[in-house]
Protein backbone atom coordinates (compact mmCIF):
# COMPACT_ATOMS: atom_id res chain seq x y z
CA UNK A 1 0.00 0.00 0.00
CA UNK A 2 1.43 3.34 -0.97
CA UNK A 3 1.56 6.32 1.30
CA UNK A 4 -1.38 8.70 1.43
CA UNK A 5 -0.47 12.19 0.29
CA UNK A 6 -2.74 15.24 0.57
CA UNK A 7 -5.93 13.17 0.62
CA UNK A 8 -5.02 10.76 -2.16
CA UNK A 9 -3.05 7.58 -2.37
CA UNK A 10 -1.30 6.09 -5.31
CA UNK A 11 1.89 5.92 -7.27
CA UNK A 12 0.88 7.92 -10.33
CA UNK A 13 -0.49 11.40 -10.95
CA UNK A 14 -3.23 12.48 -13.38
CA UNK A 15 -0.54 14.10 -15.54
CA UNK A 16 1.37 10.81 -15.71
CA UNK A 17 -1.83 8.90 -16.51
CA UNK A 18 -2.56 11.19 -19.45
CA UNK A 19 1.03 10.81 -20.66
CA UNK A 20 0.66 7.02 -20.59
CA UNK A 21 -2.67 7.23 -22.43
CA UNK A 22 -1.19 9.45 -25.14
CA UNK A 23 1.77 7.12 -25.60
CA UNK A 24 -0.53 4.11 -26.13
CA UNK A 25 -2.04 2.87 -29.37
CA UNK A 26 -4.67 0.43 -28.10
CA UNK A 27 -6.53 0.97 -24.80
CA UNK A 28 -9.21 -1.10 -23.08
CA UNK A 29 -11.47 0.55 -20.49
CA UNK A 30 -13.62 -1.27 -17.95
CA UNK A 31 -15.67 -0.55 -14.86
CA UNK A 32 -17.33 -2.59 -12.16
CA UNK A 33 -20.06 -5.19 -12.44
CA UNK A 34 -23.55 -3.98 -11.57
CA UNK A 35 -22.54 -0.61 -13.06
CA UNK A 36 -24.15 2.55 -11.73
CA UNK A 37 -24.27 6.13 -12.97
CA UNK A 38 -20.74 6.95 -11.83
CA UNK A 39 -19.33 3.86 -13.52
CA UNK A 40 -21.12 4.77 -16.75
CA UNK A 41 -20.45 8.47 -16.52
CA UNK A 42 -16.74 8.20 -15.77
CA UNK A 43 -15.94 5.53 -18.35
CA UNK A 44 -17.78 7.32 -21.17
CA UNK A 45 -16.34 10.71 -20.19
CA UNK A 46 -12.82 9.26 -20.38
CA UNK A 47 -13.55 7.66 -23.74
CA UNK A 48 -14.84 10.96 -25.13
CA UNK A 49 -11.87 12.92 -23.79
CA UNK A 50 -9.49 10.62 -25.64
CA UNK A 51 -11.69 10.89 -28.72
CA UNK A 52 -11.52 14.70 -28.55
CA UNK A 53 -7.74 14.48 -28.32
CA UNK A 54 -7.71 12.30 -31.43
CA UNK A 55 -9.84 14.83 -33.32
CA UNK A 56 -7.73 17.80 -32.30
CA UNK A 57 -4.19 16.49 -32.50
CA UNK A 58 -3.98 13.29 -34.57
CA UNK A 59 -3.70 13.79 -38.33
CA UNK A 60 -2.88 10.30 -39.59
CA UNK A 61 -5.44 7.53 -39.26
CA UNK A 62 -2.64 5.13 -38.37
CA UNK A 63 -1.68 7.30 -35.38
CA UNK A 64 -5.14 7.31 -33.76
CA UNK A 65 -5.45 6.08 -30.17
CA UNK A 66 -8.03 3.30 -30.33
CA UNK A 67 -10.19 2.88 -27.24
CA UNK A 68 -12.69 0.13 -26.49
CA UNK A 69 -14.97 -0.32 -23.47
CA UNK A 70 -15.92 -3.71 -22.09
CA UNK A 71 -18.24 -4.30 -19.12
CA UNK A 72 -19.00 -7.75 -17.76
CA UNK A 73 -22.63 -7.03 -16.90
CA UNK A 74 -25.83 -5.60 -18.30
CA UNK A 75 -26.10 -1.81 -18.24
CA UNK A 76 -28.71 0.16 -16.27
CA UNK A 77 -31.87 0.45 -18.33
CA UNK A 78 -31.70 4.24 -18.30
CA UNK A 79 -28.46 4.08 -20.32
CA UNK A 80 -30.61 3.40 -23.38
CA UNK A 81 -31.27 7.15 -23.34
CA UNK A 82 -27.57 7.99 -23.69
CA UNK A 83 -26.46 7.35 -27.27
CA UNK A 84 -22.79 6.65 -26.51
CA UNK A 85 -23.79 3.60 -24.47
CA UNK A 86 -23.86 1.63 -27.73
CA UNK A 87 -20.04 1.87 -27.68
CA UNK A 88 -19.89 -0.38 -24.60
CA UNK A 89 -19.13 -3.98 -25.55
CA UNK A 90 -20.29 -7.07 -23.69
CA UNK A 91 -17.61 -9.38 -22.34
CA UNK A 92 -19.04 -12.32 -24.29
CA UNK A 93 -18.50 -10.50 -27.59
CA UNK A 94 -15.13 -8.94 -26.77
CA UNK A 95 -11.80 -10.10 -28.14
CA UNK A 96 -8.42 -8.57 -28.86
CA UNK A 97 -5.59 -9.76 -31.06
CA UNK A 98 -2.32 -10.05 -29.21
CA UNK A 99 -1.79 -7.58 -26.38
CA UNK A 100 -3.36 -4.16 -25.88
CA UNK A 101 -1.06 -1.42 -24.61
CA UNK A 102 -3.12 -0.28 -21.66
CA UNK A 103 -5.97 -1.52 -19.46
CA UNK A 104 -7.74 1.18 -17.44
CA UNK A 105 -10.35 0.47 -14.77
CA UNK A 106 -12.50 3.29 -13.43
CA UNK A 107 -14.61 3.27 -10.26
CA UNK A 108 -13.38 -0.23 -9.26
CA UNK A 109 -12.38 -0.64 -5.61
CA UNK A 110 -10.82 -4.05 -6.19
CA UNK A 111 -9.97 -6.45 -9.00
CA UNK A 112 -12.94 -8.70 -8.22
CA UNK A 113 -15.20 -5.86 -9.33
CA UNK A 114 -14.00 -6.28 -12.93
CA UNK A 115 -15.90 -9.54 -13.19
CA UNK A 116 -14.58 -11.64 -16.06
CA UNK A 117 -12.93 -8.57 -17.58
CA UNK A 118 -9.98 -9.43 -15.33
CA UNK A 119 -9.05 -11.93 -18.07
CA UNK A 120 -8.68 -9.07 -20.54
CA UNK A 121 -6.37 -7.25 -18.14
CA UNK A 122 -3.96 -10.20 -18.41
CA UNK A 123 -3.67 -9.50 -22.15
CA UNK A 124 -2.65 -5.87 -21.70
CA UNK A 125 0.92 -4.67 -21.25
CA UNK A 126 0.12 -2.12 -18.53
CA UNK A 127 -2.80 -1.34 -16.21
CA UNK A 128 -4.09 1.80 -14.49
CA UNK A 129 -6.66 2.05 -11.69
CA UNK A 130 -8.60 5.35 -11.34
CA UNK A 131 -11.03 5.41 -8.42
CA UNK A 132 -12.52 7.33 -5.49
CA UNK A 133 -13.27 4.56 -2.96
CA UNK A 134 -11.29 4.69 0.28
CA UNK A 135 -11.31 0.88 0.33
CA UNK A 136 -9.43 0.68 -2.97
CA UNK A 137 -6.84 -2.11 -2.92
CA UNK A 138 -4.51 -0.49 -5.51
CA UNK A 139 -4.99 -3.45 -7.83
CA UNK A 140 -3.26 -2.18 -10.96
CA UNK A 141 0.32 -1.54 -12.01
CA UNK A 142 -0.34 2.20 -11.66
CA UNK A 143 -2.94 3.54 -9.20
CA UNK A 144 -4.61 6.88 -8.70
CA UNK A 145 -7.20 7.03 -5.93
CA UNK A 146 -8.64 10.20 -4.45
CA UNK A 147 -11.41 10.49 -1.85
CA UNK A 148 -13.87 12.76 -3.66
CA UNK A 149 -17.59 12.52 -4.41
CA UNK A 150 -17.23 10.32 -7.47
CA UNK A 151 -14.83 9.04 -10.07
CA UNK A 152 -16.56 11.39 -12.51
CA UNK A 153 -15.57 14.41 -10.41
CA UNK A 154 -12.06 12.99 -10.22
CA UNK A 155 -11.84 12.81 -14.02
CA UNK A 156 -12.68 16.50 -14.40
CA UNK A 157 -9.07 17.42 -13.58
CA UNK A 158 -7.89 15.29 -16.53
CA UNK A 159 -9.55 17.58 -19.07
CA UNK A 160 -6.89 20.35 -19.16
CA UNK A 161 -4.16 17.71 -19.22
CA UNK A 162 -5.50 16.47 -22.57
CA UNK A 163 -5.49 20.13 -23.72
CA UNK A 164 -9.01 19.85 -25.08
CA UNK A 165 -12.23 21.80 -24.62
CA UNK A 166 -15.15 20.57 -22.56
CA UNK A 167 -17.93 19.32 -24.85
CA UNK A 168 -21.58 18.99 -23.94
CA UNK A 169 -21.32 15.19 -24.14
CA UNK A 170 -18.33 14.98 -21.80
CA UNK A 171 -20.05 17.37 -19.38
CA UNK A 172 -23.24 15.29 -19.37
CA UNK A 173 -21.44 12.06 -18.52
CA UNK A 174 -19.39 13.66 -15.75
CA UNK A 175 -22.59 15.19 -14.39
CA UNK A 176 -24.37 11.83 -14.59
CA UNK A 177 -21.68 10.26 -12.41
CA UNK A 178 -21.61 13.07 -9.87
CA UNK A 179 -25.37 13.25 -9.26
CA UNK A 180 -25.54 9.45 -9.06
CA UNK A 181 -22.90 9.15 -6.34
CA UNK A 182 -24.03 12.24 -4.42
CA UNK A 183 -27.69 11.21 -4.49
CA UNK A 184 -28.44 14.41 -6.43
CA UNK A 185 -26.34 16.38 -3.90
CA UNK A 186 -28.01 14.90 -0.80
CA UNK A 187 -24.98 12.95 0.47
CA UNK A 188 -22.22 14.32 2.66
CA UNK A 189 -19.54 13.59 0.05
CA UNK A 190 -20.54 16.84 -1.63
CA UNK A 191 -17.91 19.57 -1.23
CA UNK A 192 -17.36 23.10 -2.43
CA UNK A 193 -15.24 21.66 -5.24
CA UNK A 194 -18.12 19.36 -6.28
CA UNK A 195 -20.41 22.35 -6.79
CA UNK A 196 -17.67 24.27 -8.60
CA UNK A 197 -17.15 21.38 -11.03
CA UNK A 198 -20.89 21.01 -11.59
CA UNK A 199 -21.25 24.73 -12.29
CA UNK A 200 -18.67 24.36 -15.07
CA UNK A 201 -20.39 21.23 -16.38
CA UNK A 202 -23.70 23.08 -16.45
CA UNK A 203 -22.09 25.95 -18.32
CA UNK A 204 -20.80 23.45 -20.88
CA UNK A 205 -24.33 22.15 -21.50
CA UNK A 206 -25.06 19.47 -18.89
CA UNK A 207 -28.80 19.58 -18.24
CA UNK A 208 -29.54 18.81 -14.57
CA UNK A 209 -33.30 18.48 -15.13
CA UNK A 210 -32.91 16.01 -18.01
CA UNK A 211 -30.19 13.86 -16.48
CA UNK A 212 -31.73 13.73 -12.99
CA UNK A 213 -35.11 12.76 -14.43
CA UNK A 214 -33.52 9.98 -16.47
CA UNK A 215 -31.64 8.27 -13.64
CA UNK A 216 -34.04 8.94 -10.76
CA UNK A 217 -37.33 8.20 -12.54
CA UNK A 218 -39.27 5.17 -11.30
CA UNK A 219 -41.24 2.58 -13.21
CA UNK A 220 -44.51 1.36 -11.73
CA UNK A 221 -42.80 -1.98 -10.98
CA UNK A 222 -40.18 -0.14 -8.95
CA UNK A 223 -42.89 1.87 -7.17
CA UNK A 224 -44.59 -1.38 -6.13
CA UNK A 225 -41.27 -2.79 -4.94
CA UNK A 226 -40.53 0.30 -2.85
CA UNK A 227 -43.99 -0.04 -1.34
CA UNK A 228 -43.05 -3.55 -0.24
CA UNK A 229 -39.84 -2.19 1.28
CA UNK A 230 -41.83 0.21 3.45
CA UNK A 231 -44.28 -2.53 4.37
CA UNK A 232 -41.88 -5.39 5.12
CA UNK A 233 -38.67 -3.76 6.31
CA UNK A 234 -37.31 -4.93 9.65
CA UNK A 235 -36.12 -2.46 12.29
CA UNK A 236 -33.90 -2.86 15.33
CA UNK A 237 -34.84 0.28 17.26
CA UNK A 238 -32.01 -0.12 19.78
CA UNK A 239 -29.39 0.53 17.11
CA UNK A 240 -31.49 2.42 14.56
CA UNK A 241 -30.82 -0.47 12.16
CA UNK A 242 -33.21 -1.07 9.26
CA UNK A 243 -33.03 -4.03 6.92
CA UNK A 244 -34.76 -5.47 3.84
CA UNK A 245 -34.06 -8.66 1.88
CA UNK A 246 -35.35 -9.64 -1.54
CA UNK A 247 -35.01 -13.14 -2.94
CA UNK A 248 -34.90 -14.10 -6.61
CA UNK A 249 -38.38 -15.53 -6.22
CA UNK A 250 -39.72 -12.22 -4.91
CA UNK A 251 -37.99 -10.31 -7.70
CA UNK A 252 -39.83 -12.51 -10.19
CA UNK A 253 -43.13 -11.90 -8.37
CA UNK A 254 -42.60 -8.12 -8.68
CA UNK A 255 -41.22 -8.57 -12.23
CA UNK A 256 -38.21 -6.41 -11.40
CA UNK A 257 -34.59 -6.59 -12.50
CA UNK A 258 -31.56 -5.85 -10.36
CA UNK A 259 -31.26 -2.21 -11.37
CA UNK A 260 -34.86 -1.69 -10.20
CA UNK A 261 -33.54 -2.32 -6.68
CA UNK A 262 -31.12 0.63 -6.82
CA UNK A 263 -31.80 3.17 -4.09
CA UNK A 264 -33.41 0.85 -1.53
CA UNK A 265 -30.62 1.27 1.04
CA UNK A 266 -30.89 5.07 0.69
CA UNK A 267 -34.68 4.91 0.85
CA UNK A 268 -34.68 3.12 4.22
CA UNK A 269 -32.15 5.51 5.73
CA UNK A 270 -34.55 8.41 5.13
CA UNK A 271 -36.93 6.98 7.73
CA UNK A 272 -36.88 8.93 10.99
CA UNK A 273 -34.45 7.73 13.69
CA UNK A 274 -32.67 5.28 11.37
CA UNK A 275 -28.87 5.34 11.64
CA UNK A 276 -27.83 2.42 9.43
CA UNK A 277 -29.53 0.49 6.63
CA UNK A 278 -28.82 -2.81 4.95
CA UNK A 279 -30.39 -4.01 1.73
CA UNK A 280 -29.64 -7.56 0.59
CA UNK A 281 -30.50 -8.92 -2.84
CA UNK A 282 -30.19 -12.57 -3.81
CA UNK A 283 -28.33 -12.96 -7.10
CA UNK A 284 -29.23 -15.50 -9.78
CA UNK A 285 -26.37 -17.76 -8.68
CA UNK A 286 -27.58 -17.75 -5.07
CA UNK A 287 -24.93 -15.37 -3.68
CA UNK A 288 -26.00 -12.27 -1.79
CA UNK A 289 -25.32 -8.63 -2.75
CA UNK A 290 -25.40 -6.25 0.22
CA UNK A 291 -25.70 -2.46 0.20
CA UNK A 292 -24.97 -0.49 3.38
CA UNK A 293 -25.72 3.15 4.17
CA UNK A 294 -25.40 5.10 7.41
CA UNK A 295 -25.66 8.52 8.99
CA UNK A 296 -23.23 9.61 11.72
CA UNK A 297 -22.81 6.72 14.18
CA UNK A 298 -21.26 4.00 12.05
CA UNK A 299 -18.56 3.25 9.48
CA UNK A 300 -20.11 0.95 6.88
CA UNK A 301 -16.84 0.63 4.99
CA UNK A 302 -15.44 -1.14 8.05
CA UNK A 303 -18.56 -3.29 8.40
CA UNK A 304 -18.49 -4.27 4.72
CA UNK A 305 -14.88 -5.35 5.10
CA UNK A 306 -16.16 -8.21 7.31
CA UNK A 307 -17.60 -9.63 4.07
CA UNK A 308 -14.56 -8.68 1.95
CA UNK A 309 -16.42 -5.65 0.64
CA UNK A 310 -15.92 -1.94 1.08
CA UNK A 311 -16.53 1.50 -0.34
CA UNK A 312 -16.91 4.64 1.77
CA UNK A 313 -17.53 5.43 5.43
CA UNK A 314 -21.23 6.12 4.80
CA UNK A 315 -21.87 4.00 1.71
CA UNK A 316 -20.42 0.55 1.05
CA UNK A 317 -21.27 -2.81 -0.41
CA UNK A 318 -20.30 -6.47 -0.46
CA UNK A 319 -20.97 -9.86 -2.00
CA UNK A 320 -21.06 -13.04 0.05
CA UNK A 321 -21.97 -16.70 -0.10
CA UNK A 322 -23.05 -16.66 3.54
CA UNK A 323 -26.75 -17.22 4.34
CA UNK A 324 -28.88 -14.19 5.20
CA UNK A 325 -29.15 -15.23 8.85
CA UNK A 326 -25.36 -15.30 9.25
CA UNK A 327 -24.99 -11.90 7.56
CA UNK A 328 -27.48 -10.40 10.01
CA UNK A 329 -25.73 -12.04 12.95
CA UNK A 330 -22.40 -10.52 11.94
CA UNK A 331 -24.05 -7.16 11.23
CA UNK A 332 -25.64 -6.93 14.67
CA UNK A 333 -22.39 -7.96 16.35
CA UNK A 334 -20.45 -5.24 14.50
CA UNK A 335 -23.11 -2.63 15.22
CA UNK A 336 -23.26 -3.47 18.93
CA UNK A 337 -19.45 -3.32 19.19
CA UNK A 338 -19.54 0.14 17.61
CA UNK A 339 -21.65 1.60 20.41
Amino acid sequence: MTEKINGWKGNISPKEIVEKILSSKEIVLTTHVNPDGDAMGSILALLLMIDEYNKKYIEKLSDLITVRIVVDDSLPKYMEKFRESILIEKFENFSIKGEADLFISVDCANEERYGRAVEIKKNCRHSINIDHHISNTEHAEFNYVENVSSTSELLYKFLPLFKIEMTKEIAEYMYLGIINDTGNFRNDNVTEETFEVCAKLSKAGADNHKIANIIFSMSMKKVNLFGDVYKNKLINEKYGFIYYYISQQKMKEFQVEKDDTDGIAELMLKIENMEISLFIREEENGTLKGSLRCNEKYDVNEIASEFNGGGHIKAAGFKTELPVEKVLEIMLEKISNSQ
